[in-house]
């Protein structure tokens, strides 16, 4: 009896312990990796790359733990989706690139509370990912990075952000590129919440006369939320990003310039924008040039701009220097955002899809005299507004919030608040069904229209 009743107890621990391992498992997805190791990435039997811990997370967020030192010399793992984390399993973990060589990273990548051996002229790339630095208060990376973009490649967008330790040098603008060709299609974002940077470089890398600037398409963005900067500057003229943006750089919390400040103007074409944001709120670049999100830290803190309040929100800014103050002063409400809509219909088609619903028509879109014509009612009624009509004169009468449109069928003119604009093709009757010219209606509401030739489809944005 008493063997019997042990034999229970142990299996009731065994599915205990089973159900602790499943529940740790969701909680987060982890391997482990060693240097020389063979194993499975478990705690006990750990990896011995770091590429095997990549793909064994496949495409999810996940933490690989590192044993000892581990060598990122010439890491170069095919591009990968999700966020990797890669953190110290023990006090004394580390990782280490040899003299002159470089790791590349062509995914989201985490670095945390983890130590650096980074030999001489050894440096990090993230290739169009982002990359955390976050190893710790102590931590020191006492080398370079080339940020968003590395060599002669063309990336989407860089994010690079500073949580903790020290490094020595940030190249903003990338490194070893040998054509302004090159470089960020959208943004490149540097972003140092704590820490410390010994420069920030406004300039490409490089080591050889054939290498140059780079290209990025958007903004170029520095933003200091904390931590320290010894120098922000442009450390090598020949090699200045072309910014088709503009350069916004950033002091928020009342962080100061460093006593080293210097950047490039006849490179950027959208124009430089210096902010000094007090404490009490944050100043963030939106995506158009000038552009820029205003957020307070409480409800009862304004921004004060050029002696004007700003409420949270978007705000527009001239190029220079701008100081901003936060006030006393109570927030306004925000309006709800107006939930997305998408049109598409295609002519010779009898459908029109609603935010991917698609519904029949008895009239499909057409083509007359060289006009995109789409069913009245269905459009309107896609668009959410009103539909009268009026069968004595012909007219049909649409509403949406202020906006009232008239067409009358054969005049070719439409009517929006009152004013009258004319119409290349009428509103016309087709199979008893009123067309209408698309373009017309829809910027009438103030939609956004495209057309997609290949497949003869139309599409209505709001």
């Amino acid at each position: 009896m008493t063997r019997k009743i042990l034999s229970m107890l142990l299996a009731v621990m065994l599915v205990l312990s089973c159900t602790a391992f499943v529940v740790a498992a969701d909680d987060e997805l982890a391997y482990y990796i060693e240097a020389g190791a063979t194993g499975t990435g478990t705690e006990d039997d750990p990896f011995g790359t770091l590429e095997e811990a990549i793909l064994a997370l496949g495409g999810k967020d996940g933490t690989v733990y590192v044993y000892g030192d581990f060598p990122l010399t010439e890491f170069k793992a095919p591009k990968w989706e999700g966020t990797v984390t890669v953190k110290g399993a023990t006090a004394d973990s580390s990782v280490s690139v040899a003299d002159g060589k470089a790791a590349i990273f062509f995914g989201d990548i985490t670095f945390k509370d983890i130590s650096f051996n980074i030999g001489k002229n050894a440096h990090f790339n993230p290739q169009g990912s982002k990359l955390v630095m976050d190893g710790g208060e102590d931590t020191k990376f006492d080398s370079f990075m080339h940020l968003s973009m590395y060599s002669s490649s063309i990336v989407e967008e860089g994010n690079f952000v500073l949580e903790s330790g020290y490094i020595k040098t940030l190249y903003s603008a990338g490194g070893y590129c040998t054509s302004l060709s090159n470089g960020v299609m959208g943004d490149s974002n540097v972003t140092i919440n704590g820490g410390s940077v010994g420069t920030i470089s406004l300039c490409a890398d490089a080591f050889m006369d054939t290498q140059t600037g780079i290209s990025i398409g958007g903004n170029f963005n520095i933003i200091i939320n904390g931590g320290e900067v010894g120098v922000i500057g442009v450390t090598k003229e020949k090699t200045s990003p072309e910014v088709m943006g503009a350069l916004n750089i950033i002091f928020n919390n009342g962080m100061e310039a460093p006593e080293k400040f210097a950047y490039p103007e006849d490179t950027v074409s959208g124009g430089v924008f210096i902010i000094y944001s007090g404490e009490g709120g944050m100043i963030t670049p939106d995506a158009g040039v000038g552009e820029f999100i205003v957020k307070s830290n409480s409800d009862n803190k304004v921004a004060k701009i050029n002696g004007q309040l700003v409420y949270n929100g978007k705000v527009t800014l001239q190029p220079g220097e701008t100081e901003v103050e936060w006030v006393a002063g109570e927030q306004k409400a925000q309006a709800p955002a107006e939930e997305k809509t998408e049109i598409k219909l295609t002519i010779g088609k009898a459908e029109i899809t609603t935010n991917g619903e698609a519904k029949a028509l008895d009239v499909p879109a057409q083509i007359i005299d060289s006009r995109t014509m789409v069913p009245l009612r269905a459009i309107f009624e896609a668009l959410g507004a009103s539909v009268e009509w009026d069968d004595a004169t012909k007219t049909v009468t649409s509403v949406k919030g202020d906006t009232t449109v008239k067409l009358t069928i054969g005049q070719a003119s439409i009517n929006v608040n009152g004013a009258d604009k004319a119409l290349d093709v009428p509103a016309q009757i087709v199979d008893s069904r009123t067309l209408v010219p698309v373009r017309a209606i829809a910027e009438s509401f103030g939609c956004d229209v495209a057309w997609d030739d290949p497949t003869k489809t139309v599409t209505i944005t709001k």
